[in-house]
């Protein structure tokens, strides 16, 4: 009679146990197939480094223009223009051509063919420096005596350092302190303004 007793009880309880284990583990089964979440998004960038200036590709299109009063042996003013493209063959590192023109008080007038290289560096955001350095062909042509033109040239060696300012993204100006080396002679050094654009 006990046996008859016993197995009702037993029966039920391990029926329980069995149910109760099942549906301790319907929670963990469904927990393991829902996808896993999606990782939170990165923090917005502040914006790249010179605003990207100076990646592999890029062509820079740049003009240096100065007016100045020369008071060298009474001298008077003097303006020049030169516009310029170069294209970055590597990061930071460009090759590029110049030309240039120039006009002075005293009628002179200088054209300009060159090449140079250079190298930038973004300092922040928005400030990028770019050293350049290249050669020169300069030739100025003075009005002479008897209405005749007189033609002088000469080979510089250029050197600059413009502090750029990215103004808005593909955009920029600067000002750049300069060394011009003359093989002939009449050494020049000043501060240039430059504007320019990159794409």
């Amino acid at each position: 009679m006990v046996r008859h007793f016993l197995s009702p009880v037993v029966t039920k309880a391990v029926a329980g146990l069995v149910v109760g284990c099942a549906l301790s583990m319907l929670p963990a089964r469904a927990s393991a197939q829902d996808p896993a979440p999606a990782p939170a998004p990165a923090p917005a960038s502040s914006g790249a480094l010179g605003q990207g200036f100076g990646e592999q590709g890029q062509i820079v299109i740049s003009a240096d223009a100065s007016a100045h009063f020369d008071k060298f042996n009474g001298g008077g003013w003097i303006f020049e223009i030169r516009p310029a493209a170069d294209y970055f063959i590597m990061p930071s590192v460009t090759l590029g051509a110049v030309v240039g023109f120039g006009i002075d008080s005293d009628e002179n007038k200088g054209v300009l063919l060159g090449g140079r290289a250079g190298y930038s560096f973004n300092v922040n955001e928005n400030l990028s420096l770019w050293g350049r350095a290249g050669i020169s062909y300069n030739r100025v042509s003075s009005p002479g005596l008897a209405n005749m033109t007189v033609t002088n040239s000469a080979t510089v060696v250029n050197l600059s350092l413009p502090i750029m300012y990215q103004v808005v993204p593909h955009l920029f100006a600067a000002l750049s302190p300069y060394y011009n080396l003359n093989f002939s002679g009449g050494d020049s050094v000043g501060f240039a303004s430059i504007i320019g654009g990159w794409f």
